[in-house]
């Protein structure tokens, strides 16, 4: 599981203040490994613990370089607003970064979901044995832009 979290890390740059936001669904995988990328880069976590649709939903601009997002989508109804919302959020050039229980079997629907917000080069990766990671990028002047 190491090797496999070593891995995960690699999806951050290095940045002096990394900015993160994590919203967890008592997933409980990443924690640790944001703890070290948080300290390596002298940044700061935002953690928010996951209980409804509304504690995920955010009113803030350009504010994250990343938005971890583990295991909420699949209890969310509105999920295209959830992830507006973190379009939003996210600075530009921002990475937004969604794990989810393969068992949720909603692959397709979230790559569409990011493709159609305006998120840029949506991904999925196979690393961890029960969760698919999701990858995406907010570009200046793409999509909603803002």
């Amino acid at each position: 599981m190491q090797e496999k979290l070593e891995l995960f890390k690699g999806l951050f740059s290095n940045y002096i203040n990394i900015s993160i936001l994590h919203i967890d669904n008592n997933l409980d995988l990443i924690n640790n490994t944001l703890e070290e990328i948080k300290e390596q880069n002298q940044g700061k976590i935002k953690y928010i613990s996951f209980s409804n649709e509304n504690s995920a939903k955010l009113s803030v601009a350009r504010v994250f370089e990343y938005v971890v997002l583990s295991n909420i989508l699949y209890y969310c109804k509105n999920q295209e607003e959830i992830l507006k919302s973190h379009y939003k959020a996210l600075e530009n050039s921002g990475n937004i970064i969604i794990l989810e229980k393969t068992s949720n079997d909603n692959r397709y629907e979230i790559l569409d979901m990011l493709e159609n917000i305006g998120f840029q080069a949506p991904n999925t990766i196979e690393l961890f044995d029960d969760v698919l990671i999701f990858t995406a990028k907010k570009m200046h002047h793409w999509g909603y832009g803002l």
